[in-house]
């Protein structure tokens, strides 16, 4: 079953980043930043990973990625069209269910055309790419209905990737989702093959091994950004998932740099 998110689409914020070109390398990596939506317009074929689950698209299709998750694009086939939409949304009520991946079949032409307008526009009007997010997003929104198994994971995921500054008690979101904490717990493990507490500790890993590599931020103010307020505790996750210290993670981003 395709990936599926539930957003509120009752509005959206006055503000817009927007990138455009051909994708010219075979594999882009990236980390959504908090309060940042994405949508991608993707004139090639490949796979889309979100959270290291991949889901496969075809030329023509969009992108649909949440604030926090970590994704990667795999490009098939020659360099093409890669648009970038990034954005916020406003919550209000309007909540419905929005596919990671969306294809246009016989509209694929007239949602080209919409994108190449907002290219035209960009410098000009930040409204006229907005209304082009909204309509791509609407254009594939369906009512949103009750959870199913993946879609229940998918929520707990973007819940940790919303709050991983926080303190995060597993019973309280099984009680947020509606669903009991051994059954939580179980469909997680199946789905991940792993438990709620060890996918926790990698997703604040890897916002730190990002923030450590892209920022100048203190390694203090990282540890608590990423919920790691302990710096010992702070120190032994990320060397467990990156090999590295923080101090040395940051002393080699920087060395690249300057080579």
């Amino acid at each position: 079953m395709s990936r599926t998110y539930r957003v509120s689409l009752g509005g959206i914020q006055p503000w817009l980043i927007m990138s455009y070109g051909n994708l010219t390398s075979m594999h882009l990596r990236y980390t959504a930043q908090p309060t940042h939506y994405s949508l991608f317009w993707l004139e090639h074929a490949g796979t889309l990973s979100i959270n290291n689950r991949p889901i496969e698209y075809e030329a023509g299709s969009t992108a649909f990625v949440i604030p926090g998750m970590k994704y990667e694009f795999s490009r098939i086939g020659p360099e093409t069209l890669h648009v970038q939409f990034t954005f916020d949304l406003i919550a209000k009520s309007e909540i419905v269910s929005v596919p990671a991946v969306a294809t246009y079949g016989d509209e694929r032409a007239m949602r080209l055309q919409e994108v190449q307008s907002s290219i035209d526009w960009l410098g000009v009007s930040t409204m006229r790419g907005l209304a082009c997010v909204l309509n791509l997003l609407w254009s594939t929104a369906s009512p949103a209905t009750s959870a199913t198994k993946s879609e229940i994971v998918y929520a707990v995921e973007d819940l940790i990737s919303q709050r991983l500054q926080s303190k995060i008690n597993i019973a309280n979101l099984a009680h947020e989702l509606a669903i009991s904490h051994a059954h939580l717990l179980r469909l997680f493990r199946e789905e991940h093959g792993t438990t709620i507490q060890e996918y926790l500790r990698s997703q604040r890993a890897e916002r730190a091994r990002h923030l450590i590599v892209s920022t100048n931020l203190p390694l203090k103010e990282i540890a608590i950004l990423t919920g790691m307020a302990d710096l010992q505790y702070f120190n032994k996750i990320v060397r467990a998932e990156t090999g590295l210290s923080p101090r040395l993670l940051r002393a080699q981003a920087n060395n690249r740099e300057t080579a």
